[in-house]
């Protein structure tokens, strides 16, 4: 109604002030044309009444406007009760799984503390393992189905723990189980009463609970691993207690440890496994890392026919590092692909001053299984072998079994396209993996690696003696050549020659030296034939 009046009334002054404006200006133009001095002194005095009148008009429908948007305010309804209740469900459980999230989870953790004042308590927190392969092989729609039958499983699972936390009633079965987001779960565990419940419980459930899933008549396997944060021992902040979760969780996957407990000792762990990979990155630029080679023999002619290249890190401040102390580090940190193709590159650019002084020498480079799954593996490596104007066949690729196991039929791609590419492939510490014969049939190798464990203590004892010539014949009859690692006394390469070994690689012929004084060495050797 007040919109309406104000309207009726910005219209009657706008008529108005036009009238009273046409008029004043018709009255000064005929008096111009008769008096124009008359006129002069009139006009200022004709025209100030419209230009009030137009300026109450402005004033008028600025309040009109204002007063509109009041009432359009007043106007607009109210939201609906479900619709409330929908966003704050919404806010407070994950969009996947409808587990409470972690926010719920804060807001349950104070209200604990808050009514458990001295009590002791401890976070538990689940991951699922390798869940990217998952979502690899069903596409994201199918792996979220697959995530949120996992995470039932796992609610269901710990029904009959009196020791966790409710964090929300759900009719038969109450909810436990907070959901991070991604592949991350939480259980807050009652420690009162007992002291390692979180253990017992963090067992049975990566015990009892990864059997298999059927999603579209695929069987999708999968395993729980855990890490154990203590409260109030290991932290009073909920976010404290999770990343220290997440820190024994990491340890236990880095070294193979059964403790799913934290320990203070891994923050300065962590923190300085974390700088070490950040200068890893950084070394290669500011040539800090170095290669050094170790000549393989042909045992029967004695002759050099590859050698091995082996990376050192010259570190500023912890000195000189070898492959044991960053390389296994580095694969688990994900950095050891750049490090990779470095290697790679220096490798082939060795190979080509060697075919420049026609030196027929082969050289073998460590890859790992990190390696394996980069797609442009192959076409970066064919890309350097055109750059440098080097033969594929004199590249030596050596990888550990080990490397096979995480994604094997990935692996097995990987390793065709190698083969057909040209490079040679080598299984590194061969006898001491556990796949089945048959399953190395199937690999696109030509030769194998016996592990200077079995090597160094041959002409010593029968039973290394009896267990090499059974690692060398299996290698022969599968039609794989057979190097022997850490050579060091005349007899062990005896012995090894009398097994049908057909190459050595030791201190007997050469401890590892730079990779740039290689062409020579195999000069100088080529003219001594060595004698010892």
């Amino acid at each position: 109604m007040k919109n309406r009046v104000i309207l009726r009334s910005y219209l009657i002054f706008l008529v108005l002030a036009v009238v009273l404006s046409f008029r004043s200006v018709l009255f000064v133009v005929l008096l111009t044309s008769s008096a124009p001095a008359l006129a002069q002194s009139l006009a200022s005095q004709s025209l100030f009444y419209p230009f009030v009148l137009l300026l109450l008009l402005v004033l008028l429908l600025a309040s009109w406007v204002v007063l509109l948007k009041k009432r359009l305010a007043e106007q607009k309804p109210l939201p609906d009760k479900s619709d409330v209740r929908d966003l704050s469900f919404l806010s407070l459980h994950d969009e996947t799984s409808g587990l409470p999230n972690k926010l719920y989870l804060q807001q349950q953790f104070e209200l604990w503390c808050r009514s458990h004042p001295n009590q002791k308590a401890s976070l538990l927190l689940l991951k699922i393992q390798n869940f990217e392969r998952v979502n690899q092989a069903l596409g994201h729609q199918n792996a979220n189905l697959v995530l949120v039958q996992i995470a039932q499983r796992i609610n269901t699972a710990v029904q009959q723990d009196q020791e966790l936390l409710i964090l929300e009633p759900q009719g038969k079965q109450s909810g436990k189980v907070a959901h991070l987001g991604g592949v991350d779960f939480v259980l807050w565990v009652d420690a009162s009463t007992r002291q390692h419940a979180a253990e017992q419980i963090a067992r049975r459930l990566e015990h009892n609970v990864p059997e298999p899933l059927l999603i579209h008549g695929c069987a999708v396997e999968y395993q729980l691993q855990s890490g154990i944060a203590h409260y109030p021992l290991h932290g009073e902040l909920l976010s404290d207690l999770i990343e220290r979760a997440h820190l024994a969780m990491q340890n236990r996957q880095i070294t193979q440890s059964s403790t799913v407990v934290f320990h203070p000792d891994l923050i300065s762990y962590n923190n300085d496994k974390l700088g070490l990979m950040a200068e890893l990155r950084s070394a290669i630029s500011q040539q800090q890392l170095k290669l050094h080679i170790q000549p393989q023999i042909a045992l029967s002619s004695r002759q050099v026919v590859a050698g091995e290249v082996l990376v050192r890190w010259h570190h500023p401040r912890r000195g000189l590092l070898g492959p044991a102390e960053f390389l296994e580090l580095a694969e688990q940190m994900g950095v050891i692909y750049p490090l990779t193709q470095w290697v790679l590159e220096k490798a082939i650019m060795t190979l080509a001053e060697l075919a420049q002084q026609e030196i027929l020498c082969k050289i073998a480079v460590n890859i790992s299984s990190k390696d394996l799954l980069q797609d442009e593996l192959v076409d970066s490596l064919e890309l350097l072998l055109k750059r440098h104007k080097v033969q594929a066949s004199q590249l030596v690729l050596e990888l550990k079994e080990s490397a096979l196991v995480a994604e094997p039929e990935k692996a097995m791609r990987m390793l065709k396209h190698l083969a057909q590419l040209g490079v040679e492939l080598a299984l590194d510490d061969f006898g001491t993996g556990f796949s089945s014969l048959a399953y190395l049939r199937e690999l696109p190798i030509s030769q194998v690696k016996v592990d200077c464990s079995f090597i160094f203590d041959l002409h010593r004892s029968d039973t290394h003696t009896a267990i090499t010539g059974a690692i060398i014949d299996m290698a022969k009859n599968m039609n794989f050549m057979v190097v022997a690692e850490g050579i060091e006394q005349a007899e062990v390469e005896q012995k090894l020659v009398a097994m049908g070994c057909a190459r050595g690689q030791g201190f007997l012929y050469a401890k590892p030296f730079a990779l740039d004084a290689f062409p020579a060495w195999v000069k100088q050797w080529s003219y001594s034939k060595a004698t010892y």
